[in-house]
């Protein structure tokens, strides 16, 4: 029977299934040519047809073989599709006219912060910025108007309200039930903030660059290309078309004072700010009104990537400054000759004669009576100490050969045997050809100011170690209030550093002392502590001693960091109120005895045991006070006060129903006592012991639960297995005898009854895999699944099988476990879920193994399954199989929106 045309085949029937209905039809014809009576026939001819149908067999065979191998490829390729698609890096949407979502891939539904099951039939315009959900309407429609691509940006939400940008592409694409909107989305919020923060920083820098109070201006090439309103008041003008476009020495005199070209100086100050990346020089420049100014430069080139680099110019007005810096070498100078002219004494030293020339205060110093003429450097030299005569004329010559000023302090010893301190300052005088030819300058005796530096520096010294190694503050005020001095490590502690209260009025800082400090301020002295109060922590305190000074122009406060003292003074007391506090609020009864067994403490709960106030017992013997606790209990007093640790559990009291633990614990003795007291803890365990033996009770009625769903189950695969063998084997076995019954006296039907022996030992292989599934023991859990999914015709249900993390084995009974829940979810699907498709997830992490099933079927309400009982088939008994490897099953369903099963164990 030839094969039709693809075009004379009836509606819905596809080429290949015509070729295999034209096979068929040609393997019917062989059968009856077979099976006919061969009485018409010759031996030889009924050879030849056997022979004919074999070959044909042969030839089904291979056409068979071929369009399995054509499956696997067409399965191999439409898998490589759906990972392309699902795993994608971009969100994939498939739109309809009215904008509805009808498909989504994976990073689609992770963009929009959903499952897909709860995004699907859902408006995409929902997912947009509400302000730019016309834009993203006008954009649907531009793409279901055009046969080219479309694009746009747009703020997106996440389903909690959360935005992200996200650019779209849009295609339309013809589909059977009309027009369809590809759209593929990119999260571009990065770059978007990244765009956002380069616009802001360029808004920076031009705001910077206007509003700068320093003249700026850019300059590229020769030429200035911007400046701010700064620079136009430097040079004096009114436009910017004034210096913008001009040349760089424009605004300036055509040589410099050095008589160098100011366009060279210009030029070349350039050149070297681009070669060293910044460079800094003064010169001489003209206001727009010919006024002289001196401007120092600062220029830093900015790589832009062109030929010409820009140079950033930052332009100071100098010109005061370097008035200030004559104005000073002018006034040294009359320094210098002042000193000369002064009574402090004036001596020259000729290097020629080796004579030293002096006034007569220059001459006292050295306990020598004055005289007019010169005197030789030897005999001055007698009058030097002699441990500093080394190092004086050590200094004398290093100052000679550098040519450089000279300032030396030294002591003399005058006739009469007193030593006197000298400080001598002064400067090597050379010639014209740069020979040093004596030295000028000028002496004094500072022995009486030594004897005063060294007493006060001592005491100072003395005063400044106190100050830093003890938290001490010592501060000065004037009679007005104002912070003359402030120093002390104390200060860190209240955050204050040294000298920031210069020129403050301690009455606008420390309101709390103005009472004792105003009767210091008025004369008098005071001594009292102040309560300093710091941001972020406790108050410091400080013990303050303030006094008028001997003169009466300022007033000195020594305050004593105590801070310490009053924290500890403090601790103890709160230390007492909270042991208080946790004894009365305590949930135990606690007694606490002495060492002769009278009790100290009695809390509120142990006033609650025994109906006694603590007024009623303290003090008292604590066996007179419970006379009920017996001989035992004294000789447990007794243990403890000896020292040993008594815990008695789970003990019955005597004064109301329940039980109690007891515990003794010894105390230390104080100091001084050979044996301390005894602390007594009483625990009502009443109802723990009662939670305890209901857990118990909870435990037993679970494993019943579990043992009986065991059971059931078991018995369920029993009949599971004798209804498939009977209505499945049986009837396959019973039809091939009947095949073969019908054949008695006739010749031989031999394909019929192969045919129907093959399908029992299909339906054996099948019930034999399902019982212990070999491929399971024999390549592990990753193989056994993906059998598992092809033995699930896709014409039935389609299953979308994700594995990670299966290379290695995992132990037997979680593969078991794990391939039978999967195979009894499955069953369930095919069974209840009326689904379309169905995604599991295997996936194997360290010490962890997820797994997770989801379909698109009807779903159903999880609170009606919850209150079900354990019975054994169906969820329940994965239920009971997660739970033996300590894990518990997760089920989320909706009806209408699918349902997804998942758990996790440990591996």
């Amino acid at each position: 029977m030839p094969t039709p045309a693809p075009d004379e085949l009836p509606p819905g029937l596809t080429a290949a299934h015509a070729s295999l209905l034209a096979l068929r039809d040609r393997a019917e014809t062989r059968r009856r040519l077979v099976t006919q009576a061969s009485a018409p026939h010759t031996p030889e001819e009924t050879q030849r047809l056997v022979q004919e149908l074999q070959v044909h067999q042969i030839e089904l065979e291979m056409q068979y073989e071929e369009l399995l191998l054509a499956q696997a490829e067409a399965e191999n390729a439409r898998g490589q599709y759906v990972d392309l698609y699902e795993f994608a890096p971009v969100g994939y949407f498939s739109l309809s006219e009215n904008g509805l979502i009808e498909q989504l891939n994976l990073c689609a539904s992770q963009q929009l912060g959903a499952v897909r099951q709860r995004l699907v039939g859902r408006r995409f315009a929902l997912f947009v910025a509400p302000a730019q959900r016309l834009e993203f309407g006008q954009f649907l429609a531009r793409v279901f108007s055009s046969e080219a691509s479309q694009s746009i940006e747009l703020p997106l939400l996440h389903e909690d309200g959360t935005s992200f940008y996200g650019h779209l592409e849009g295609l339309r694409t013809a589909m059977p039930n009309g027009p369809q909107c590809r759209l593929a989305v990119l999260d571009v919020t990065a770059r978007r903030r990244a765009a956002d923060a380069l616009a802001a920083s360029e808004a920076r820098f031009r705001k910077l660059f206007t509003d700068s109070s320093d003249a700026v201006v850019l300059l590229q090439g020769t030429q200035y290309v911007d400046c701010n309103a700064a620079a136009l008041r430097l040079i004096g003008a009114r436009h910017r078309e004034q210096l913008v476009g001009q040349p760089a020495w424009m605004p300036a005199p055509e040589f410099q004072p050095n008589g160098q070209r100011t366009s060279d100086l210009f030029q070349a100050t350039i050149a070297e700010a681009v070669a060293q990346g910044s460079r800094r020089c003064e010169a001489l420049m003209h206001r727009v009104t010919g006024e002289e100014i001196w401007v120092e430069a600062v220029l830093t080139p900015i790589e832009l990537g062109g030929t010409a680099p820009l140079v950033h110019i930052l332009w100071r007005d100098v010109t005061a400054a370097r008035a200030a810096a004559q104005r000073l070498h002018d006034s040294e100078a009359r320094l210098s000759l002042a000193l000369a002219a002064s009574q402090t004494g004036v001596f020259t030293w000729d290097f020629g004669t080796n004579e030293i020339v002096g006034d007569a205060r220059s001459q006292e110093v050295f306990g020598r009576q004055p005289t007019t003429g010169p005197v030789l450097v030897e005999d001055i030299k007698t009058s030097f100490h002699p441990h500093d005569l080394a190092r004086v004329w050590g200094g004398l010559q290093a100052a000679i050969a550098v040519q450089g000023p000279l300032e030396l302090s030294f002591r003399v010893v005058w006739p009469d045997d007193s030593v006197h301190y000298l400080h001598l300052a002064g400067r090597v005088v050379a010639n014209g050809q740069g020979h040093a030819t004596g030295l000028t300058g000028v002496l004094r005796d500072v022995t009486a100011q030594r004897a005063a530096d060294e007493e006060l520096h001592y005491k100072n010294l003395v005063l400044e170690r106190m100050l830093q190694k003890l938290p001490m503050v010592l501060t000065r005020l004037r009679p007005d209030g104002t912070y003359l001095e402030s120093v002390g490590a104390g200060l860190a502690s209240v955050g204050i550093l040294p000298g920031s209260l210069v020129g403050k009025n301690v009455h606008n800082i420390f309101t709390t002392v103005q009472p004792e400090l105003a009767r210091v301020l008025h004369g008098g002295q005071a001594e009292f502590l102040a309560q300093i109060p710091v941001a972020g922590g406790p108050p410091v305190a400080f013990q303050n001693y303030a006094f008028f000074d001997e003169q009466g122009h300022q007033v000195v406060v020594l305050a004593v960091d105590v801070t310490v003292a009053e924290q500890q003074r403090r601790q103890l007391q709160v230390e007492k109120d909270f042991t208080q506090s946790l004894l009365e609020n305590s949930v135990d009864c606690i007694i606490t005895l002495d060492e002769q067994g009278r009790i100290v403490v009695w809390n509120a709960e142990a006033a609650r045991y025994f109906g006694l106030s603590t007024a009623q017992v303290q003090g008292q013997p604590l066996l007179d006070v419970l006379p009920d606790l017996g001989q035992y209990t004294e000789h447990e007093l007794a243990r403890a006060l000896a020292g040993d640790r008594i815990d008695r559990f789970n003990r019955t009291f005597r004064q109301r129903p329940g039980r109690y633990d007891a515990h003794l614990v010894p105390l230390p003795p104080p100091v001084g006592n050979a044996s301390g007291g005894v602390l007594v803890i009483l625990r009502d365990v009443t109802e723990r012991e009662r939670l305890a033996e209901e857990a118990t009770q909870q435990r037993l009625r679970q494993q019943q639960e579990v043992l009986a769903a065991i059971l059931t189950t078991q018995e369920s695969e029993r009949k599971r297995i004798a209804e498939a063998l009977h209505n499945g084997l049986g009837q396959l076995l019973y039809a091939a005898k009947l095949s073969l019954d019908k054949s008695a006296g006739q010749p031989p039907a031999p394909r019929e009854s192969v045919r129907l022996l093959e399908e029992a030992i299909r339906t054996t292989r099948t019930i034999s895999f399902e019982l212990t599934p070999g491929i399971l023991e024999d390549f592990g859990l990753r193989t056994a699944l993906e059998a598992l999914v092809k033995r699930i015709a896709p014409a039935r249900l389609p299953v979308h099988l994700h594995l990670r993390g299966l290379e290695q084995r995992l132990p037997a009974q979680v593969e078991i476990a794990v391939y039978r829940a999967v195979q009894e979810l499955l069953n369930n699907v095919m069974k209840h879920a009326q689904a379309t498709e169905v995604e599991v997830h295997v996936a194997h992490e360290p010490k962890r193994l997820y797994v997770s099933v989801e379909d698109n079927g009807c779903g159903f309400e999880p609170a009606v399954l919850a209150a079900e009982p354990l019975v054994g088939i169906g969820l329940a008994g994965v239920r009971n199989r997660v739970a033996l490897l300590g894990g518990e099953l997760s089920v989320e369903s909706e009806l209408g929106r699918g349902t997804i099963i998942s758990f996790e164990v440990d591996v």
